[in-house]
């Protein structure tokens, strides 16, 4: 018999949205056509906060909103799948006593198969979760690392580089606002669901 223990709580579905954490090591930018410059003129450099953009930018917050509903919905799911199986098997603990060793055995065995599909079907959700977020990032990083390439580029820089890299940096360096304000015009929501997905 199973007993409460060798009920496997399901895995919470965790809030992955870590503000672009893994997504790229590194956002340096030199910016095009200026790589082949005179190596003896001067460096300028520009300086972005990607935290920052993703936090402050509408994209960023769309992001986040519809990832945590699609996260709530999954952990309410396997809440509610999780509690029936407990119901389940108080009553099979009720059962064992009328129910002949060969029927209870069975009945046990279908019910750790049970257990079993929820812990597939929990680590599935998580993993779509994942794929969900990096589809978000993507489609803003995208969008962004465009935006600071073409800011970049008027600003004469020729090296842009990641606040959160960096141990001090002034700010006449940075341009993130400038970022934020453009992204927000071409990229105000982003979908976590590829449109393929959204037509089956």
């Amino acid at each position: 018999m199973m007993t409460m223990g060798g009920l496997a709580k399901p895995r919470k579905i965790y809030l992955f949205l870590l503000l672009f954490c893994g997504i790229l090591s590194t956002w340096a930018l030199t910016v095009a056509g200026q790589e082949d410059s005179d190596p003896s003129e001067s460096v300028s450099i520009g300086v972005v906060d990607r935290q920052q953009i993703i936090r402050d930018s509408l994209a960023g917050k769309s992001l986040r909103n519809e990832f945590e509903a699609k996260e709530k919905s999954y952990r309410e799911e396997i809440s509610d799948r999780e509690n029936g199986l407990r119901a389940q098997q108080e009553e099979l603990a009720r059962q064992r006593a009328i129910l002949t060793p060969e029927a209870f055995a069975a009945r046990e065995t279908e019910f750790a198969n049970r257990v079993e599909q929820l812990q597939r079907d929990v680590n599935e959700r998580n993993k779509k979760l994942e794929n969900m977020l990096a589809y978000g990032m993507q489609q803003i990083d995208v969008a962004a690392i465009q935006i600071i390439a073409e800011i970049a580029q008027e600003k004469n820089y020729t090296l842009v580089l990641d606040k959160t890299q960096l141990l001090m940096v002034a700010k006449t360096y940075e341009f993130s606002d400038e970022v934020i304000a453009v992204l927000n015009e071409r990229l105000p929501v982003v979908s976590i669901v590829p449109s393929e997905e959204l037509t089956q």
